[in-house]
């Protein structure tokens, strides 16, 4: 019996090292194990064990767009980092306002054919495609390998846009203001006349402030415009000059400044048409010729009375 007794710890110690050995060289994830069920008396061949190897669970990345980025027009660059995958997914969420959700499918890829890769991918999406609106979405991306690993950013489109924010003093000439646009670079402004004709000579460029507003002044008065109701055009650009966003028009009522008064003097110089700083200019130099012809006149006399005396 002791025989037996030694034979059996040996065979014991035998196993306990062996699965030492095994659990160092395989650890298994602990959310991988199936618990034994004590109480339906279980036999080794019930027992369902998944195992795994630490290091090849996916990871993913969204690099762009940035979470809670603001972009103007209907376009946007999205850029992934991935490990561990064979495919990854995309989807795009709209967010109604009152909080609906649609989701659409993006193309999927796969990234290795065998096996897992780590790598990046980056690919652009126009909205028109998907519902084609402005407004809050959602990228969502998942990694697909040992597992599955999904990463989401929420980012918002808005469209292109300025508005009038007054005239210029004297020439009545209208201002624009462009709102605080970070992806915008510049933009370029036209306007035309009732009749369709451009008004500039080669459209307006206008670099846009990315932390501010940034005004415009638009030279009507150069160009001799009458009162009217005139068409103004603005292309948003990137620093690449790609159009970031269809044209925005707006239509603004444009007067010319009126001529300065001319006051009613009742006199011939009333019937000349002079302006006031007309009538101060010409008073001023009528003084000086006065003026000119009092000296000429008293040193005349004064000589006059130098050779009676003589």
């Amino acid at each position: 019996m002791k025989k037996h007794t030694k034979i059996l710890g040996s065979v014991g110690v035998a196993a306990a090292i062996s699965m030492g050995i095994f659990a160092v060289a395989s650890p298994a994830m602990a959310e991988d194990l199936v618990p034994l069920d004590h109480n339906n008396n279980n036999t080794s061949a019930d027992v369902k064990v998944k195992l795994k190897v630490a290091g090849e669970t996916p990871a993913i990345d969204i690099t762009s767009p940035l979470d809670g980025a603001i972009i103007i027009g209907k376009t946007f660059s999205a850029g992934i980092k991935y490990e561990n995958a064979n495919q990854l997914r995309y989807e795009l969420i709209f967010v109604d306002t009152d909080g609906t959700r649609t989701v659409y499918d993006l193309p999927s890829k796969i990234v290795a054919e065998t096996g897992v890769a780590s790598g990046t991918d980056s690919f652009s999406v126009n909205v028109d495609s998907y519902g084609g609106k402005y407004g809050n979405y959602i990228l969502r991306s998942t990694a697909d390998g040992a597992g599955s690993t999904t990463d989401s950013v929420s980012f918002q489109l808005i469209s292109f846009d300025f508005d009038e924010k007054g005239i210029e003093e004297n020439t009545n000439n209208p201002i624009i203001r462009f709102a605080k646009a970070p992806s915008i670079y510049k933009s370029k402004i036209q306007a035309y006349t009732p009749e369709g004709e451009p008004i500039f000579e080669t459209p307006l460029e206008l670099i846009l402030n990315p932390d501010g507003d940034t005004d415009l002044t638009l030279p009507f008065a150069k160009y001799g415009l009458a009162k009217g109701r005139y068409k103004v055009v603005a292309t948003p650009y990137d620093e690449y000059d790609n159009v970031l966003d269809v044209d925005k028009v707006h239509y603004i009522n444009y007067a010319p400044a009126e001529a300065p008064e001319v006051p009613d003097t009742g006199s011939i110089l009333g019937d000349l048409g002079l302006s006031r700083q007309d009538l101060i200019s010409t008073g001023v130099a009528l003084l000086f010729v006065c003026a000119f012809f009092g000296i000429l006149i008293i040193a005349k006399k004064n000589r006059s009375q130098k050779q009676r005396r003589r």
